[in-house]
């Protein structure tokens, strides 16, 4: 699982959005969209820090773009038909998203300038919320798992609560990678046993842990030593998709020195697949030219003084359907270099001030006819 989600590289490839917005249109326009057909279309999550990205899609491709998106940026395949009819030039950009403080160096925080204080908060707040139940369950266990010289053995001692395989939900060790007989304890104590080592964990920790008191095994329990069992918890709109979208990844989640950019870089490779196939069948893009495109949006926390977060979109995938039959499949570093040849300057980008004293100059329009 570390591997599938490294597979999002952030180097080298993260662009402001101020720039790769005018080289997503002027791609549109390479591909054969035409600016007058062209209806985009954003999945981005609910946060403000989600602004700044949708303004400047209004302003480039000339419109205000279509809502594909849900809470914590789940793209709602169930819209593909209405955006459908908004347009023939369909564009369809999904970003989960994190947010990062340049001071601290830190993902997953985002400066809450409306608040009291001005702290620093969540983001996504979503993912957080998600992963907090998981995180609480993995600090239970890394602190009541010890290893150690007891009574003169090496011994893994496990709380009861993780011993206990009627639980219908929590963390779950996997007993036979840690301790060498379950049926036979050591030692049973007032809320904890104690097991003889499996060897293969004699020889992971090394003679020195072995020798001391016991202690917390910590960040030594890793991702393949456990995973969760949980009932699907539901949401307003049912089950609660980012969390079972985020499920198989949590025990590496839990265990990441940045869980909240892990967990929205997963959440975007889950995203542009589920997506893909639900595109492929979808009746409604027949005869429509689409471009599916999707990566990971980094809220930068604004400076003092500026309005919007420094955003920037690390590309991961895209996928175009054409009317003249052509389908492009383009993979992270393909996307990235695609989007780089094109230029990051558009003609065409829409000057809001003039847009708005043009709207305010025309004739006025009165209902009082139409109502009596």
């Amino acid at each position: 699982m570390r591997q599938t989600i490294d597979n999002l590289r952030i180097a080298g490839r993260a662009m402001r959005y101020s720039q790769f917005v005018p080289r997503l249109y002027n791609y549109c326009l390479s591909l054969g969209f035409r600016r007058d057909r062209m209806m985009p279309s954003r999945a981005f999550c609910s946060d403000e820090s989600q602004g700044y990205p949708v303004i400047l899609l209004a302003q480039h491709f000339g419109i205000f773009p279509f809502d594909h998106g849900r809470v914590g940026g789940k793209v709602a395949v169930n819209r593909h038909g209405p955006h459908a009819h908004h347009g023939e030039d369909l564009v369809i950009i999904q970003a989960s998203h994190v947010g990062y403080d340049a001071e601290s160096r830190r993902f997953g925080v985002y400066r809450r300038h409306r608040t009291n204080g001005c702290g620093f908060g969540d983001n996504c707040g979503k993912i957080a919320a998600v992963l907090h139940w998981y995180k609480q369950e993995y600090r239970h266990a890394a602190e009541h798992v010890r290893c150690g010289l007891l009574d003169g053995e090496a011994a893994v001692i496990v709380d009861n609560l993780l011993l206990d395989e009627a639980r219908p939900e929590g963390l779950s060790l996997k007993l036979d990678q840690l301790i060498e007989q379950p049926d036979e304890p050591l030692r049973a104590m007032s809320t904890a046993k104690a097991f003889r080592p499996a060897p293969s964990l004699v020889t992971r920790l090394g003679a020195d842990i072995w020798r001391q008191p016991p202690a917390a095994l910590g960040a030594r329990l890793t991702a393949d030593l456990f995973v969760f069992r949980r009932a699907p918890a539901q949401d307003i709109e049912h089950y609660d998709q980012i969390e079972r979208a985020l499920g198989p990844a949590m025990p590496t989640l839990v265990t990441s020195d940045n869980p909240a950019l892990d967990a929205a870089r997963f959440h975007t490779q889950v995203e542009f697949d589920r997506t893909y196939r639900s595109i492929l069948r979808e009746t409604a893009f027949r005869d429509k030219n689409v471009l599916f495109v999707a990566g990971l949006n980094i809220d930068v926390s604004p400076r003092e003084g500026l309005p919007f977060p420094l955003t920037k979109f690390v590309p991961w995938a895209a996928y175009a359907s054409l009317r003249d039959g052509r389908r492009i499949l383009l993979e992270q570093d393909e996307f990235a270099a695609v989007l780089r040849r094109q230029p990051a300057d558009n003609p065409d980008r829409l000057s809001f001030d003039q847009a708005i004293r043009d709207m305010s100059a025309v004739d006025e329009v009165s209902f009082d006819a139409t109502l009596g």
